[in-house]
C-alpha cells in the first residue's frame, strides 16, 4: 500500500500567507538559472575571434619587446601579490618599479609568504625521500592495554 499523506502542510503554509508566492520565486530563480547560460550573440564570438587575430599580428610585429612588457607587468602582479600578503603596502595601490628596487621589507615579505604558504620549501629540486625502516616484530610477549572496563 502507497503511503499517503496526513496533512496538507504545503497547502496551509500557502494559505496561511497570502501575499507571499514561494512557487513565483521559484519560477523567477529558474529564469535567471537559464538566462545564465544563454549563448550570447554571435558577433561577440566573432569579435573576439578578430582580437584574437589582431594581437599575433601585434606580437609578430613588435615580437621581444612585447614580451618584455609582458615579463615586466607579470614580475609587478607578482611583486602586488606579495606586498597584499605581507602587508606591506595598503590595500588597493599597485606595486611600481620603485618597489621592485626597494629591499628594506624584504624580510618581512619574506616570513609572511613562509606563513601563507605554510613554510612549503621554495627549492626548484624537491626534497629526496625519506629512506624506509624496516619494521620488524616485536619480541616477547605483547601485553594488551584496555581503556575502560
Amino acid at each position: 500500500m502507497a503511503w499517503k499523506p496526513s496533512t496538507r502542510f504545503e497547502d496551509d503554509l500557502l494559505d496561511s500567507q497570502p501575499g507571499c508566492n514561494f512557487v513565483l520565486g521559484q519560477m523567477a530563480y529558474e529564469k535567471k538559472r537559464e538566462a545564465e547560460y544563454t549563448p550570447r550573440p554571435s558577433d561577440t564570438y566573432d569579435f573576439l575571434a578578430d582580437r584574437n587575430k589582431r594581437n599575433a599580428v601585434i606580437d609578430k610585429l613588435h615580437g621581444p619587446a612585447s614580451s618584455k612588457t609582458k615579463g615586466i607587468q607579470d614580475c609587478l602582479a607578482m611583486m602586488e601579490r606579495i606586498q597584499q600578503i605581507a602587508g606591506t603596502k595598503p590595500l588597493g595601490e599597485h606595486a611600481t618599479m620603485e618597489d621592485w628596487n626597494d629591499t628594506s621589507t624584504v624580510e618581512r615579505e619574506a616570513v609572511a609568504m613562509m606563513r601563507h604558504f605554510g613554510l612549503m620549501s621554495m627549492g626548484v629540486e624537491s626534497m629526496k625521500p625519506l629512506p624506509l625502516k624496516e619494521e620488524t616484530e616485536p619480541k616477547g610477549p605483547i601485553q594488551v592495554l584496555c581503556n575502560g572496563r
